[in-house]
């Protein structure tokens, strides 16, 4: 688990690197690139899995603004339920910064700071509830099919004693309208 002093160091970095962007080239076009609701899109990721004995659903509405051709920054939330059959059932929230870099139009870079608390609940009260908060800062490289990427992340904060994620490498779809 992160301690909060590398949680805030992490938070300002992406700031920065944001607003300089965003300071730069409202400084240096000389151009209009448009409105700021032309520059903003809307998205996210749904995810559903479902067998006999383990459902998750997991929302994570995301707004992100275009800076540049090549560059964008939002912000995210997410709410993931998990229910497996006779065992625990477990609710997460949060909240995440997002920084997306195209260095070509086919190749996105990711950055993305997530801040999630989890509720798990046991089934037969063995164990006592557990709620718990837990940083996560995942650097993704995908493919960039216009509205929508294909890719994989990495979270780099990952602790397999206390990271409530089985893996630090996760997949990911991005759809942005």
């Amino acid at each position: 688990m992160m301690n909060s002093k590398w949680c805030l160091y992490y938070t300002v970095l992406l700031i920065a690197l944001v607003g300089g962007k965003a300071f730069s080239q409202s400084e240096n076009s000389g151009k209009s690139e448009g409105s700021f609701m032309d520059q903003l899109k809307f998205g996210g990721r749904v995810g559903l899995s479902v067998s006999s004995e383990y459902k998750e659903l997991a929302l994570a509405p995301q707004a992100v603004y275009k800076i540049d051709d090549s560059f964008s920054a939002g912000l995210g939330f997410n709410y993931t339920y998990i229910k497996e059959r006779n065992l625990f059932r477990a609710n997460s929230y949060g909240i995440s910064l997002l920084g997306f870099y195209n260095p070509v139009n086919e190749l996105q870079l990711s950055a993305e700071l997530n801040q999630s608390k989890y509720n798990f609940k046991f089934e037969d009260n063995t164990f006592p509830e557990q709620e718990f908060w837990d940083t996560a800062l995942f650097l993704g490289v995908g493919y960039n099919g216009g509205d929508v990427v294909f890719g994989l992340q990495y979270d780099v904060l990952f602790d397999r004693d206390r990271s409530p994620n089985g893996s630090p490498l996760m997949p990911f779809i991005r759809v942005f309208f």
